[in-house]
């Protein structure tokens, strides 16, 4: 026997109450989901990789370098980002798909270096999907320099790819180098720099109480301050206009959360930007004990900082 469906009436204005209520619910979730996705967006835009600068290029240059939104200055030169974040990252310690993470890559590095305790930086920028591959090119009991390398797919340490002589080649993140302070003569790495008594006319104020001098010499503009045992100095060329006092405050600020190796003595920063402002070169040297330890690099100076802040 075959079972009648049973009807319900339901009275007409209760049908449509619903329906409209069900709708309007809906409605609601979507907007909220869009809000939120948009939210999140912008605040992973803003934040970066935690303070560390990821852009090189100079205001008006026409440089393929990401350019500095807060370029703006009262000196009226020319500003390279060393403090503002994008959407690029250092990479995290895990691995990705299969990818060594960088902790299983600066493992493996200092499980083949030859001199005992050896440290070596543990973070790098890194843009997303890229890897951190390296190349040890010396390795003695009481020296070695690596390079690291960014590359689209992991690679063992050392391998050929990382050093061809061709269009191939991986870009270049930083060179490491850890050398015996006996061999070398420490007056050309440590320049001496009286900042003691600093004349009002050359006088920059840097924020956080520490004071620049700035001074000219033979086509040249340096900024030159300290941090405790550190000397920090930038150098550019005259004609650039370049805005050394805009760079050297978004250093001393990322100084202010991030904190470098304490130096035997003294320490330097030697941030150099070439005719035209559109590159950089970075060299961050220090002493431990009877060591010298120098990472040299491209970055932009906060990512120098960020390096070698990380090393252990």
């Amino acid at each position: 026997m075959i079972k009648q469906k049973r009807w319900i009436a339901i009275p007409v204005t209760t049908a449509v109450v619903l329906a409209l209520a069900g709708c309007g619910g809906q409605d609601n979730n979507v907007s909220q989901a869009s809000n939120t996705s948009t939210s999140a967006a912008g605040e992973q835009t803003q934040s970066g990789s935690g303070g560390a600068d990821f852009s090189n290029g100079t205001e008006g240059s026409g440089s393929a370098a990401v350019s500095d939104n807060n370029s703006s200055n009262s000196s009226g030169g020319t500003d390279t980002t060393a403090g503002e974040t994008t959407n690029s990252g250092s990479e995290s310690s895990h691995g990705t798909q299969g990818q060594p993470s960088t902790d299983e890559v600066i493992q493996e590095v200092r499980s083949q270096l030859k001199l005992n305790n050896a440290v070596l930086p543990t973070s790098f920028p890194l843009e997303q999907g890229k890897h951190l591959a390296s190349a040890i090119l010396s390795n003695t009991a009481d020296a070695f320099k690596v390079n690291f390398y960014s590359v689209d797919q992991s690679v063992p340490v050392n391998d050929a790819s990382l050093t061809a002589s061709n269009s191939k080649a991986p870009a270049l993140l930083a060179s490491y180098e850890v050398k015996s302070a006996k061999d070398l003569d420490s007056t050309g790495i440590f320049p001496d720099t009286d900042l003691s008594n600093i004349p009002e006319d050359m006088s920059v104020d840097l924020g956080h109480g520490i004071k620049g001098m700035a001074e000219g010499a033979a086509g040249s503009q340096y900024l030159t301050w300290k941090e405790g045992r550190w000397t920090l100095q930038i150098r550019s060329v005259s004609e650039d206009n370049m805005n050394n006092p805009g760079i050297a405050k978004k250093m001393v600020e990322y100084l202010e959360s991030h904190t470098l190796p304490a130096p035997k003595d003294k320490g330097f920063v030697n941030v150099e930007y070439p005719s035209g402002g559109k590159t950089v070169k970075v060299t961050v040297s220090w002493q431990e004990g009877d060591q010298i330890h120098q990472l040299q690099t491209d970055q932009v100076p906060n990512e120098a900082l960020g390096m070698v802040a990380s090393v252990k």
